[in-house]
C-alpha cells in the first residue's frame, strides 16, 4: 500500500513537473510536413514596450493574437527596399523571439503589425478589402501573369500609417497547381516575384 502511494505521489509531482515546463513563452504546432512554427505567444508573455505601442497605435482594434519572430536584418537602414520588412513568415518557430506581430482587426478590417522586442514597429499588412491600386491591376494585365488567377490574400504594406506614401502591394497568383506571391509598387513597378509552388 505504501509503494502504491508513494508512487502514485512521484507520478503526480512528476505530471505536475512536466505540465509546468510545457507552458512557456511559446507553444508550437507541427506544421503538415512535419516542421515546427510558433502557435502563438501569450500576450502577458510579450514585452511591455511592444503592447503600449501597440496599444497607443490601435486603441480601437480588436482581437489581438501575438506570435514571435527571430530578428529581422537592418530594418532601420532603408525599410522600403529591405525585403524582410515585408516579405515575413509569421509561423517560424524560435524560443527567444527578437521581433513580434501582432494579428487584429480594425474598423473590421484584418491588420498585421511587426515590432521590434524593444517596440519599435517595422511593417504593418493590411488586408485589402478594395481593389488594387490601377496601376497594379494594368502591371499584372500587362506581364506575364495576365491569364493567371488573383488570389484573395491581397495586402497593402506600410511602415507607419496606411496614409505613407511609400506602400507595397502583395497580391498571390495561382495558375493550375502554380502559385506567385508577387510584390508591387503602388506605381505597378514589380519589386519581387516569389514562386510558392
Amino acid at each position: 500500500m505504501k509503494k502504491i502511494g508513494i508512487k502514485m505521489i512521484a507520478g503526480c509531482i512528476l505530471l505536475v513537473f512536466f505540465a509546468i515546463n510545457s507552458f512557456g513563452q511559446t507553444t508550437t504546432k507541427t506544421t503538415k510536413d512535419g516542421g515546427k512554427r510558433v502557435a502563438k505567444v501569450e500576450k502577458t508573455k510579450v514585452p511591455k514596450a511592444v503592447t503600449d505601442v501597440w496599444i497607443g497605435e490601435y486603441p480601437g482594434s480588436t482581437y489581438d493574437n501575438w506570435y514571435g519572430y527571430p530578428a529581422y536584418n537592418d530594418y532601420l537602414s532603408n525599410w522600403y527596399y529591405d525585403w524582410d520588412n515585408y516579405d515575413y513568415n509569421p509561423y517560424v518557430y524560435t524560443d527567444y523571439p527578437e521581433d513580434y506581430v501582432v494579428e487584429y482587426n480594425l474598423n473590421s478590417v484584418p491588420y498585421k503589425s511587426v515590432y521590434s522586442k524593444e517596440g519599435k514597429k517595422i511593417a504593418t499588412h493590411k488586408t485589402l478589402t478594395s481593389d488594387l491600386p490601377k496601376a497594379v491591376t494594368a502591371a499584372i494585365s500587362n506581364s506575364a501573369y495576365k491569364t493567371w488567377k488573383l488570389g484573395k490574400e491581397k495586402e497593402e504594406i506600410f511602415k507607419d500609417k496606411d496614409t505613407d506614401k511609400l506602400k507595397v502591394y502583395k497580391v498571390v497568383l495561382t495558375k493550375g497547381n502554380e502559385k506567385h506571391t508577387l510584390y508591387f509598387q503602388a506605381d505597378g513597378q514589380l519589386l519581387k516575384d516569389k514562386k510558392v509552388a
